[in-house]
């Protein structure tokens, strides 16, 4: 009994729209490893791949149409995402989905049993300590705040203090906005205002 096979969708990314022939070349790639993907279901983007996944409309939308038995190709897994947390979250997505994540040249197929099973333990890992590692650095960089007499906490307004504190921590590329909102127990709005007050300030 053959397996049963949904859609064959592709997802292939370069960083920059003039990378155009590492696009074509991609897409050659995955079409002679599967002739019978349809190239109205390749989905290209020219974006950073350090980007999380629901700011890329296009990946963000193959993922939506994503149904049982589909199967999602890529010619390497760092077109996905370079980010381990991210990409754990994107290759969790489409499993939930009842779908099946092929990397070609990593040879990364998550419905190949033991080695699925291997790559996703060690990327769930890696992903964790990845989280670790933030929130170590927030707590960290938080730590100096303190220490300079800084008063940490949500604050009733954009104060000075808060612009310090987010300035600080915005300055840190391992801390994401995220981490800083819930640290220093603000809002995402909150945060973006500080960080115009700083950049006001500097410019």
């Amino acid at each position: 009994m053959e397996d049963i096979i949904g859609k064959r969708f592709a997802y292939v990314r370069t960083s920059t729209a003039d990378q155009l022939n590492g696009l074509e070349a991609q897409i050659n790639a995955i079409m002679r490893y599967d002739p019978l993907v349809d190239r109205r279901d390749i989905f290209l983007e020219q974006t950073s791949g350090g980007l999380h996944y629901s700011k890329r409309p296009r990946l963000h939308e193959l993922l939506n149409q994503l149904q049982p038995d589909d199967i999602v190709y890529t010619h390497r897994i760092d077109r996905i995402g370079r980010s381990t947390l991210d990409l754990l979250s994107i290759v969790e997505r489409i499993k939930q989905a009842g779908a099946r994540f092929i990397s070609i040249s990593d040879g990364i197929d998550t419905q190949s049993g033991i080695v699925a099973d291997v790559f996703l333990t060690v990327l769930s890992s890696i992903a964790t300590y990845e989280r670790q590692l933030v929130s170590e650095r927030t707590k960290a960089s938080l730590k100096v705040l303190k220490d300079r007499g800084v008063q940490l906490g949500r604050p009733k307004k954009i104060t000075p203090a808060l612009v310090r504190q987010v300035q600080t921590l915005h300055g840190d590329p391992k801390i994401s906005v995220n981490d800083t909102c819930s640290s220093l127990g603000i809002s995402r709005t909150s945060y973006y205002a500080a960080l115009r007050q700083t950049e006001a300030v500097a410019g």
